[in-house]
């Protein structure tokens, strides 16, 4: 929601577009990127920490050693920027994104139709 609505105020002040649905697409598509964008690091680090935990559950039904990589989350991130440099955290940020942006702009796109059905101003 801060995204979407400095990204929407932003655009508003600047003069490029009026209160209306491409204006609301436009800040509900910015707000997705800075959601993916703030969320990548996140969402990498926890599948990280997930496969492994799956991975050592399947060597051990097979009755071979796995040890662990990562001792928990922040160790996860320490070891993946040490190994593989910060841009590590965001792998995998595309599909991610594509997954959050449609998410966040219908979402952020009902949102203003509600608020425009009950009567309540833009703000």
């Amino acid at each position: 929601m801060p995204g979407y609505d400095h990204a929407k105020h932003t655009i508003l002040n600047a003069g490029l577009m009026e209160e209306g649905w491409q204006l609301h697409c436009a800040a509900s598509a910015i707000a997705g990127l800075v959601t993916a964008v703030v969320t990548a690091p996140v969402d990498t680090i926890k599948s990280r920490v997930m496969n492994q935990k799956a991975e050592a559950a399947a060597a051990a039904a097979q009755g071979k050693p796995a040890p662990r990589l990562y001792g928990g989350v922040v160790d996860a991130a320490v070891h993946m920027v040490r190994a593989e440099g910060p841009m590590a955290l965001y792998r995998g940020f595309f599909p991610n994104w594509l997954r959050i942006a449609p998410h966040t702009t219908i979402s952020l796109m009902v949102f203003e139709g509600f608020r425009s059905a009950v009567g309540a101003k833009a703000m």
